[in-house]
C-alpha cells in the first residue's frame, strides 16, 4: 500500500486563540483612540482659530491720540471716577492697585427685572445673567474677578453699570427721522 504522507497542520489552542482575539481587540481599541485624540485636536485648533479671530484688539492709535478719552471723561451724573493714566487704559497691561469708582444710578436699581414686574434692568447680580445669550461687536466679553464684563476698550475708572440697564454690552438704536416739505 501507498504510503501517505500526511501534513499535520497544528491548531491553535483555546488560549493562543483567546490571545488573538484580545490583541485585535487592543489594538482596535488603541486605533479608536488615536482617531479620537485627532478629532479632538482638530477641534481644539478650530477653536483656537475661532477665538483668535474674535480676540479683542487694543484699539490702534494714530500718533498723538488719547486712548479711550470719551468713556474716562466726567459725566454731570456720575460720581468722579479713578484717574486712569493713557499708558494704563489697556486690561492687558498690569495694574493690581487699580480700584475704579462703583456707581450704579438708583433708578437702575429699582428697575431690576428679577424684583420689579416689568423691569428693564439687569438683575444686581452679573452672575445671574444668561452671558451665552450676549454678544459685544467688540469681541468676546471678558470678566473681572467679581465675575463682571469687562469694558473691552480698556479701563474707564468706573465700575458696574451707571445709567445702563444692562451688564456687558447695551445695544441701542437711535432713529432719525426728516421731513422734506
Amino acid at each position: 500500500p501507498p504510503v501517505r504522507q500526511t501534513m499535520f497542520r497544528r491548531s491553535k489552542s483555546r488560549s493562543e486563540s483567546r490571545h488573538d482575539v484580545q490583541t485585535e481587540a487592543r489594538l482596535r481599541n488603541h486605533r479608536e483612540q488615536e482617531e479620537k485624540r485627532l478629532e479632538e485636536s482638530e477641534a481644539e485648533k478650530q477653536l483656537q482659530q475661532k477665538a483668535e479671530k474674535l480676540a479683542i484688539s487694543e484699539p490702534k492709535l494714530s500718533s498723538g491720540s488719547r486712548p479711550h478719552t470719551q468713556a474716562r471723561s466726567a459725566f454731570p451724573f456720575y460720581p468722579a471716577r479713578a484717574v486712569v493714566a493713557d499708558e494704563k487704559v489697556p486690561w492687558a497691561v498690569k495694574w493690581p492697585d487699580y480700584s475704579p469708582t462703583t456707581f450704579t444710578a438708583p433708578h437702575v436699581l429699582a428697575n431690576d427685572s428679577t424684583v420689579k414686574p416689568g423691569g428693564w434692568a439687569d438683575p444686581v447680580d452679573p452672575t445671574s445673567v444668561d452671558w451665552p445669550c450676549r454678544a459685544s461687536y467688540e469681541g468676546p466679553i471678558a470678566f473681572d474677578g467679581h465675575q463682571q464684563p469687562l469694558n473691552p476698550r480698556g479701563r474707564t475708572g468706573m465700575s458696574q453699570r451707571g445709567y445702563l440697564g444692562k451688564w456687558g454690552a447695551n445695544h441701542a438704536a437711535d432713529p432719525i427721522v426728516t421731513r422734506f416739505d
